[in-house]
């Protein structure tokens, strides 16, 4: 489970090749953009315990599932998406008042 602030990843192409270059450019203003997007979920999330799924990011986004996929990947969770615990809550507290449910 992941907790606020979350980071999505980057390119780092630095090489020569114009094309690329402007790709990761892209690719990094996406991300940016995600990570804005996904923290700013995390920061209002009142549940203790809350799943997010790619599909509804991208829906919400407006970028393709594979992007969001590709580049959230990295933000522990699984093939669909991550669960995050509320911020200020430890996971055992999460897990106690979601338990309390």
């Amino acid at each position: 489970m992941v907790t606020h602030p979350i980071h999505v990843k980057r390119s780092n192409y630095r090489g020569a090749d114009p094309k690329k270059r402007q790709k990761a450019a892209e690719q990094n203003r996406i991300a940016a953009e995600l990570e804005s997007y996904i923290n700013e979920l995390l920061r209002n999330q009142s549940e203790p315990i809350q799943v997010y799924l790619y599909y509804q990011i991208a829906a919400k986004t407006g970028y393709p599932e594979a992007t969001v996929r590709d580049l959230c990947f990295v933000i522990d969770g699984g093939h669909n998406g991550f669960t995050a615990i509320k911020p200020g809550l430890t996971y055992e507290q999460a897990m106690e008042q979601n338990g309390a449910r």
